[in-house]
């Protein structure tokens, strides 16, 4: 029989995934009930209106992108905790890749009776 190291078995960061492990199954649990929930409300939605509700579509998303990370974590497919605790920089919101930056445009045209083009210091240089 082998001998077991007492270190491995102290190793605080085992315990600590443990712990971890432990909150999250909980969660995986209480998650998979508001993902039916939410189903069931969103067939509702769409039995009256045809539609499906935008807010309650988010919501199921972001559940069941928790719900998908936390059981990567428990099942040791990943190591990085998810949200909350998560240790990357994520935030909650995806980034809006659809951002509208509003600008105003200016066109520039240079004729002969224009001025030059300033120099580094922004002042009008002659002969340019």
């Amino acid at each position: 029989m082998t001998e077991i190291n007492k270190d491995e078995l102290l190793d605080m960061k085992k315990w600590q995934r443990f712990f971890f492990m432990f909150i999250y199954s909980f969660a995986i649990n209480g998650v998979a009930s508001l993902l039916i929930a939410l189903a069931i409300i969103q067939f509702i939605f769409y039995l009256f209106t045809s539609q499906t509700n935008a807010k309650l579509r988010s919501a199921n998303d972001w559940l069941l992108s928790f719900f998908i990370d936390s059981v990567n974590f428990v099942s040791f497919n990943t190591n990085s905790k998810p949200w909350p605790f998560s240790d990357d920089a994520k935030s909650d919101t995806p980034p809006n890749e659809d951002e509208i930056v509003e600008a105003e445009a200016v066109e520039i045209t240079q004729d002969d009776n224009t001025e030059a083009a300033p120099d580094e210091e922004g002042k009008p240089t002659e002969g340019s």
